[in-house]
């Protein structure tokens, strides 16, 4: 405890700020990456219909309610055939139609186009 007495709490609190203002950081990139990389999907993605093969809910802990799941099953444009772990999806029926778009070169990164909602432009 004499490092605390000596002024030695400065440099903890000098430390505990680097590190708030590096995740800080870290987490303003990993936003954006991701921002970039949907914007991309919207603006030069290929469409692909799907279908649901098969959905679950995960159960919720401390009272909420919990998380639901959904398999979806699509064909990327080369023909190959892909499986998405897709949550937060609006559960329907097994078979249910499902609208993605992928990247020709990364088609097991598909994100899920809502229904009504056309491509957008200027993500």
């Amino acid at each position: 405890m004499d490092f605390l007495r000596e002024g030695g709490h400065r440099l903890l609190l000098g430390a505990v700020g680097l590190l708030v203002i590096s995740l800080s950081f870290a987490l303003a990139v990993r936003t954006c990456s991701r921002w970039l990389f949907v914007r991309k999907m919207f603006n030069e993605g290929l469409l692909a219909g799907g279908g649901v093969l098969d959905a679950y809910v995960l159960p919720g802990d401390q009272g909420r309610a919990g998380l639901q799941h959904a398999i979806v099953g699509f064909r990327a444009v080369d023909g190959r055939e892909f499986r998405l772990d897709l949550d937060a999806v609006r559960r329907g029926p097994l078979g249910a139609p499902m609208r993605l778009r992928h990247l020709p070169s990364s088609p097991e990164r598909a994100v899920l186009v809502e229904a009504g909602r056309a491509p957008c432009a200027r993500c």
